[in-house]
């Protein structure tokens, strides 16, 4: 329990000093006025849901997929070694139920079942295939490794008749963050190398070892300090998050391997990533790293949201929405922007951050 607790304040020690403060920019685009926290309850047990991390979009029918999970809880089971592990979900609801009214809560449909998964069901990151009319997530199984538990990732997909397939065994590495189910490929981004304590050497001196493979599991990046989330742009670049590095780094093909092609700095570093309408990346980003330590490893206080939006072609940066204390919304990792407004989902805080757009 010592050397637990000594770990937390390297982790801490580390975030404060990548802590990022926010610098002269622009309003944002949506205000306190327009944005209100909606819970977000099981359509089949009632539960109220804690850590919508992150979301796909479906664009025949503006289905909302949400993967769900406490990763706190999971974590603390796991580390004391509980005879079971927690599960969580994976939901849908339609944009029209989110901007209908005003309503303080939303029914979210679950579209597996507890037990289904060998392993649990705790969705990571999460895209939709609209070729093979498909989702694919990165579902984190914990497996017994003598008296306790280990994570293992894979990747998971639902058929459009709800069918579950799942990736060959190792298909993904150990530290499997984002999904993309690109046109021709999906990828899959890995925030570290090592899975053992060399990770943590990565993250203390931001290592450029993290990246981007292909279903085969061909590195194709690996130039990356914590890639974290995934989009395309409309021009076939594929964009990842570089968490440590406070920046989106937009890659092409090249000779069957992705160069960086440009990168936009963040205010923050970057999480999850989904693509507007208009072809703009949008990104949750962590203005202090230390403050996400604090709130997600122990709950401790509440974290910054900031949400951005990336012009791939000009590199212009706006804010969409910024959250400084935390207290309206917490530790938002993921965003997506339509006509209607603003829907964000966290890690850590409770159902979803709603802002609706001025007519």
């Amino acid at each position: 329990m010592r050397g637990l607790r000594l770990k937390y304040l390297v982790v801490l020690g580390l975030g404060a000093l990548s802590a990022c403060g926010r610098a002269q920019m622009g309003p944002s685009h949506y205000f306190d006025a327009q944005c209100r926290r909606v819970a977000l309850v099981d359509a089949v047990t009632g539960d109220r849901l804690v850590g919508a991390e992150d979301f796909a979009i479906e664009p025949f029918d503006g289905r909302l997929f949400i993967s769900v999970y406490n990763r706190r809880v999971v974590e603390r089971a796991a580390r004391k070694r509980k005879s079971t592990i927690p599960e969580g979900g994976v939901y849908e609801i339609t944009l029209s139920e989110i901007f209908a009214g005003k309503a303080t809560s939303l029914k979210a449909r679950p579209l597996i079942a507890p037990g289904e998964i060998a392993g649990g069901l705790r969705p990571h990151g999460i895209s939709y295939d609209p070729a093979r009319r498909e989702l694919v997530f990165i579902n984190r199984a914990y497996q017994r490794s003598g008296r306790g538990w280990k994570m293992q990732p894979h990747l998971q997909r639902i058929g459009d008749g709800g069918a579950l397939v799942v990736a060959k065994k190792d298909s993904v590495p150990c530290n499997a963050n984002d999904v993309l189910a690109a046109i021709h490929e999906t990828y899959t981004s890995f925030d570290h190398s090592a899975c053992n304590w060399m990770a943590g050497v990565e993250d203390i001196f931001r290592l450029k070892r993290s990246g981007v493979i292909d279903a085969s599991g061909a590195r194709l990046f690996e130039r990356a300090a914590f890639a974290n989330g995934l989009t395309q742009t409309l021009s076939g670049e594929i964009v990842v998050a570089a968490t440590r590095e406070n920046a989106l780094i937009f890659l092409t093909e090249h000779a069957g391997v992705l160069a960086e092609k440009a990168r936009i700095k963040t205010p923050g570093g970057p999480d999850n990533l989904t693509l507007a309408d208009d072809g703009g990346v949008v990104a949750a980003v962590h203005p202090s790293m230390f403050r996400l330590a604090l709130n997600r490893k122990l709950g401790i206080g509440k974290a910054p949201s900031r949400i951005v939006r990336a012009d791939p072609k000009t590199g212009a940066l706006q804010i969409l929405f910024d959250d400084p204390s935390g207290k309206l919304f917490s530790a938002a990792t993921v965003a997506i922007q339509t006509p209607e407004g603003l829907v964000a989902g966290s890690v850590t805080d409770e159902g979803l951050l709603v802002c609706r757009a001025t007519v």
